[in-house]
């Protein structure tokens, strides 16, 4: 555990201020029929660049529906998994392995990874279908390149990993009201249940 702990803070650290990537949900769509559309953008820092191999990972994308992740450009090409090694989470979270993870990964000619720091660069268009449309906080990750000249510590093509939390999709939770009541119901139920084993047993 401890080593995971020094390995994050090492990524959190090497990525730095300028250079770190954000991803953020753009907007959901219902579609109806248990059927929402989940849309991300995102900014590339103004040291950062993409190399084919680099990828964006957002964890824990509840109610996936099969076939429906989606990108922008054939340059990211789109897949999921259930467990992603090679990645980093987002310290608080974790990576279940019972739940979809969205990876999108640029296979694109070399892309703004040399002459920086830049200007940053917003991207769009990423994103998948989920058959629920309620919202939680999970972890993404991502692997980019630096674009710094050459010689600089960090310079060109050094990789550049991001961590961060972003928002996805997650089945319904009932309101502490409502599970008060499910635990009041089955309460009386077991006793309902205890009552009349008791009373079957005694007129047997």
């Amino acid at each position: 555990m401890k080593r995971w702990v020094l390995a994050a803070a090492a990524a959190i650290a090497f990525a730095g201020p300028a250079s770190a990537a954000v991803i953020t949900l753009a907007s959901t769509t219902d579609n109806g029929s248990d059927d929402f559309t989940w849309s991300y953008q995102g900014t590339l820092g103004p040291d950062e660049g993409v190399r084919s191999g680099d990828r964006l990972i957002i964890f824990d994308f509840a109610g996936y529906i099969d076939g429906s992740i989606f990108t922008p450009s054939a340059n990211v090409v789109g897949s999921v998994e259930n467990s992603s090694s090679g990645a980093f989470v987002t310290p608080g979270f974790n990576d279940d392995p019972n739940i979809t993870n969205l990876v999108f990964t640029y296979v694109g000619p070399d892309f703004r990874n040399t002459g920086g720091p830049l200007m940053p660069f917003d991207f769009d268009g990423l994103g998948a279908h989920s058959t629920f449309g309620n919202q939680t906080l999970d972890a993404f990750f991502t692997l980019t390149t630096k674009n710094n000249p050459d010689g600089v510590p960090g310079g060109s093509n050094t990789a550049v990993f991001t961590l961060g939390q972003v928002t996805v999709p997650v089945s319904a939770v009932p309101e502490p009201a409502t599970w008060a009541m499910l635990m009041g119901g089955f309460g009386l139920l077991g006793a309902a249940t205890r009552r009349r084993s008791r009373v079957t047993r005694v007129v047997a």
